[in-house]
């Protein structure tokens, strides 16, 4: 006869149960392994298998989950406080992205404190950034947030995210300068970009002086592995942190300070090859001046270009524009409402990135940022010749906003600017990428 399910059952449950029984039956077998106690638990409760009885503890906890995890975003601690009575593990439970509720609910103190004192993991890293819920409420600038987390035994320096921020980083990387102050308390260290980001060149001073190798400093591979030389005029390829506007007085101070001029970054690019592919006139007159010699492009050949062009042009099937919004979820709510279909959507941490609504033939691309108007948009090319019509368009005097990179949601892409700002977007998407396409570090 089965065993019934606790009603309280849950993944951290089952793991327990396994961990437990593997114990036991290594006392009577040493080979024996982990996914035989769990096959042996499953079958115990009447499953042919341990994904299935896996599977049946989600379903049974999905409705409890999914309003555990939408009091979280909204820091309801009523709700909080009843369903964690009811079913005190959701406290350690992750979203898909391998989030838990203290990351969700960086921006809510009460929350935070609910959760903390009902033992959340203050050091919990997710899935995506490999971030803590510090990083989280110190990029939102939530002093009270940050306060109760340190309080709680987070790591205030937070080494290892993927951005290679830092905590301090992902703070400075929003100007919030209250957080900086107590993360400095608690003995965090300021770092290049850092100490960049703020804008404080008496700062990235004294770093050098304390360190020259701080200069050497590269941003991770999601930032193109920029050195602090190409972070100063020119964002990362893609969605990245510490992204900002060109500062040329920075450029100008790490200069003085002897940053490498000919440093390369994740694509090979020294500072001066970055600018001219940008089309950044100033940087240029910098590095120039600075002594970088990088080699200047070849005349193109205009016949062959536009030759070329023309035998793309064929490859781009489609073109979608992609507009900047204040709130995503409400205006996609409201197209819903109105038959509207989502092709496809992208969420981070309770925020919606952009999502992809398509009525009849027609489509576009929401995004957050901006203001409402027709200048915050972007213009989008699908096309499976993409690598062809980078080359191509390498050739002529044309600014790109990002050079060619395979971006956190899959395929190919490249994007340039139009004499009026306007970005023009080429992608190539990822089921019409050959396989033999080698990914980027971008």
């Amino acid at each position: 006869m089965p065993l019934n399910l606790p009603d309280r059952a849950s993944n951290e449950y089952l793991k327990k149960l396994a961990k437990e029984r593997l114990i036991l039956l290594r006392r009577e077998s040493p080979s024996v392994k982990l996914a035989d106690a769990q096959l042996a638990i499953a079958r115990e409760y009447g499953f042919s298998s341990w994904r299935l009885l896996k599977a049946e503890v989600d379903r049974r906890r999905e409705p409890r989950f999914a309003a555990f995890v939408e009091a979280c975003r909204a820091g309801d601690v009523a709700s909080l406080e009843r369903l964690l009575a009811a079913d005190p593990s959701l406290v350690h439970e992750r979203v898909a992205s391998g989030s838990t509720g203290l990351h969700l609910a960086a921006s809510h103190p009460d929350a935070v404190q609910l959760l903390l004192a009902h033992g959340a993991d203050p050091n919990a890293r997710d899935e995506g950034d490999n971030a803590t819920p510090l990083h989280l409420a110190a990029a939102k600038g939530n002093l009270v947030c940050v306060r109760l987390l340190l309080d709680a035994g987070a790591d205030v320096h937070g080494s290892g995210d993927v951005h290679e921020g830092d905590v301090i980083g992902w703070a400075a990387g929003h100007g919030n300068q209250a957080v900086i102050a107590l993360l400095l308390e608690r003995g965090a260290r300021h770092h290049i970009f850092s100490a960049m980001a703020l804008g404080d060149h008496s700062l990235v001073e004294r770093l050098v002086e304390d360190d020259p190798g701080c200069l050497s400093r590269r941003r991770s591979r999601f930032e193109s592995g920029h050195t602090s030389l190409h972070a100063a005029f020119a964002p990362p390829d893609g969605l990245g942190f510490l992204m900002g506007q060109p500062n040329y007085a920075m450029l100008q101070h790490l200069i003085d300070l002897g940053a490498d001029l000919e440093a390369r970054d994740a694509h090979g690019r020294t500072p001066l090859g970055l600018a001219r592919l940008r089309g950044d006139d100033e940087a240029i007159r910098l590095l120039t001046a600075a002594g970088s010699r990088d080699t200047e492009p070849s005349p193109p050949d205009q016949a062959a270009f536009r030759t070329g062009m023309r035998a793309t042009a064929s490859s781009v099937k489609h073109a979608s524009p992609m507009f900047f919004v204040a709130d995503v979820r409400t205006t996609v709510g409201w197209y819903r409402d109105i038959g509207f279909t989502i092709e496809d959507q992208y969420e981070d941490d309770g925020e919606l990135k952009f999502a992809h609504l398509k009525f009849g033939s027609g489509d576009f691309t929401l995004s957050p940022g901006g203001s409402p108007g027709p200048r915050d948009v972007r213009l989008w090319f699908f096309t499976d010749r993409v690598t062809e019509l980078y080359e191509l368009l390498k050739t002529q005097a044309i600014p790109f906003e990002e050079d060619l990179y395979t971006p956190f949601y899959g395929g190919r892409q490249f994007s340039i600017r139009d004499p009026n700002g306007l970005n023009l977007i080429f992608w190539q998407p990822e089921w019409l990428v050959p396989s033999s396409t080698p990914p980027t570090s971008a």
